[in-house]
């Protein structure tokens, strides 16, 4: 199965690049029908101090990632079909693991090939309909990703709280400067192991230069019965932008943790490093609140971005989960050429109370890299 799934990427890949060199990276099948195709390579240094504990906080690495977007024009408005698929370089198997690591092994299990992006959209007039895998309309970010890891350089609320992705049916109703979001959604980025739905709902007011909304996201909890988490949140966003100086910003109201007692040794998928799969009391979510603020410098072949945010979580008597969370972040990418992009991220975050097995680590994180683009 896997050796199927790599000809069909390879293949895919050369498919892209065949259309490139031909000049056709918008190809129009035939009238009314029109193919879009997109191709990321990276090549990177990656070195997280914040995992020093870990073995494996300072790797090179490669990634891709192929996104197609099918667009068919009719009468009454369009389809499509969205896909955005990641090639992700796995760690190797011989990793460290014992009674205090346990826990966050599960976090470096990487999936070679993740479906990011998987839906049918339906456009007609004001209204745009799709179901399946997309984008997240919970608030809005505006800073550059430069890794299939979107976890990774972000501030902490869209990092550890605001999922990048979720899995359902999605309404948008936009006429002027309003727009509104509505979905249903399984309330974790992939298939569901829990009943129960979450709903998000964002009224925002967008112009030219501008952007602001207002979202909610409210669930019983991902994950099956005793393993069932908390996590809903209302926020709010904007943004605003002169000449080629963005600024950004978001902040939510979070709430998180199990709904009934459950040992922290006993998880085994992937865990936040920030002790936020915690019991607090029975079906009583523990609280935060986070915001960060984003400036974005676009000079040319340059791209500056600074990020700063800071999250408080709620003090619930654990030494490794109550301090409050500050972390700068920078951004710089230079781009020689259309297709090629040097790239490097910073980031910086406050000390804090560590397990005597993580002792050494440090909270500075850094990522240097190369990325080609088609």
């Amino acid at each position: 199965m896997k050796s199927k799934s790599v000809i069909f990427l390879i293949s895919l890949i050369i498919l892209v690049c065949t259309f490139y060199n031909y000049g056709i990276n918008k190809l129009s099948i035939y009238d009314n029908l029109s193919l879009n195709l997109n191709f990321t390579a990276r090549g990177y240094a990656l070195n997280d101090q914040r995992i020093y504990w870990s073995g494996m906080e300072f790797s090179f690495g490669a990634e891709a990632l192929i996104s197609a977007n099918l667009i068919k024009k009719m009468k009454w408005g369009e389809t499509s079909v969205e896909t955005e698929i990641f090639l992700n370089q796995p760690f190797g198997k011989n990793v460290l693991i014992d009674e205090g690591r346990r826990q966050f092994y599960p976090n470096f299990n990487i999936d070679t090939f993740e479906l990011s992006k998987l839906n049918i959209q339906l456009k007609t007039g004001m209204f745009r309909i799709k179901m399946g895998k997309s984008l997240s309309p919970f608030g809005r970010s505006s800073f550059p990703v430069y890794s299939n890891n979107l976890k990774y350089g972000s501030p902490f609320i869209r990092s550890e709280a605001i999922l990048w992705r979720e899995t359902g049916v999605f309404i948008n109703f936009k006429t002027g400067l309003f727009s509104f979001d509505i979905a249903a959604v399984n309330g974790e980025e992939n298939r569901d192991t829990n009943s129960g739905k979450a709903g998000i709902f964002r009224l925002g007011f967008e112009g030219k230069n501008w952007r602001m909304g207002a979202s909610v996201k409210e669930h019983d909890g991902y994950g099956s019965e005793w393993q069932k988490l908390y996590k809903n949140h209302k926020g709010f966003d904007l943004m605003f932008k002169f000449s080629n100086i963005e600024f950004s910003a978001e902040a939510i109201w979070d709430e998180y943790g199990f709904h009934r007692a459950f040992s922290s040794k006993d998880i085994f998928w992937p865990s936040s490093i920030y002790y936020r799969e915690l019991f607090k009391g029975y079906k009583n979510p523990i609280k935060g609140f986070g915001w960060y603020s984003n400036i974005k410098f676009d000079i040319k072949k340059i791209l500056i971005n600074l990020n700063y945010g800071v999250y408080i979580p709620e003090t619930i008597g654990n030494i490794y989960h109550d301090n409050t969370i500050k972390r700068f972040i920078i951004k710089v990418s230079f781009n020689p050429t259309k297709e090629l992009s040097v790239f490097l991220t910073g980031v910086l975050e406050n000390t804090k109370p560590e397990e005597s097995w993580r002792q050494g680590a440090k909270g500075f994180a850094g990522l240097f890299g190369f990325a080609f683009k088609l």
